[in-house]
């Protein structure tokens, strides 16, 4: 299961700074952070119940294995010119947080860890899929903000910078949507217990 939660617009600062290249300074941060909840299955027929009974992603009537959330915020400098308002520089931070399941230590049985660790591995790459399409997005507004003119005013500038970055935002989470459709949320890869 995907679920994205799209970022607050962020704070915009426009500050006077004296810089000789028209050209603004960006950076990306990328923070990647995994959460497991743990079963304890004995046999490889206990695996998705235990699944269903200690996963902590309920949603939309529904329990599910795994979730890629990603958040994304920008901030900027700009500076007022001859020319207009222009960026001096750019900061797009992504978090990706997933959550998946782990088996506990005291599970021995050797089919059950095998037929785990086959649904996890597929699990774990389909979430990985959703992760890299924030990671993405973060990273295409990172360089679409070095492509920003100079606008006529702070204001307009800080208008367009945050219509760009939301339009991008909007277009991933699509991708996202479109992803669990394709794969009816990973099932097609592998990510199915039964």
């Amino acid at each position: 299961m995907r679920f994205t939660i799209k970022p607050a617009l962020s704070g915009t600062l426009c500050c006077l700074l004296t810089l000789t290249s028209p050209t603004a300074m960006a950076e990306t941060i990328e923070n990647i952070e995994y959460k497991y909840y743990q079963i304890s299955p004995r046999t490889p027929h206990e695996i998705k119940p235990e699944l269903m009974r200690k996963t902590p992603i309920r949603e939309f009537g529904g329990s599910f294995n795994g979730r890629t959330d990603w958040y994304i915020d920008w901030s900027f400098n700009s500076r007022s010119t001859q020319y207009g308002c222009q960026l001096t520089s750019t900061v797009t931070k992504v978090r990706v947080v997933y959550i998946l399941p782990a088996l506990s230590e005291h599970v021995k049985d050797a089919k059950t860890i095998e037929v785990f660790n086959q649904f996890n591995t597929a699990l774990t790459q389909h979430e990985h899929n959703h992760g890299e399409h924030g990671l993405k997005a973060a990273r295409e507004i990172d360089d679409a903000f070095k492509q920003i003119p100079p606008q006529r005013n702070c204001r307009n500038l800080a208008r367009y910078v945050d219509a760009i970055a939301n339009i991008i935002v909007d277009k991933y989470v699509r991708l996202d949507d479109e992803y669990d459709r394709s794969t009816r949320n990973g099932e097609t890869e592998g990510a199915v217990i039964y």
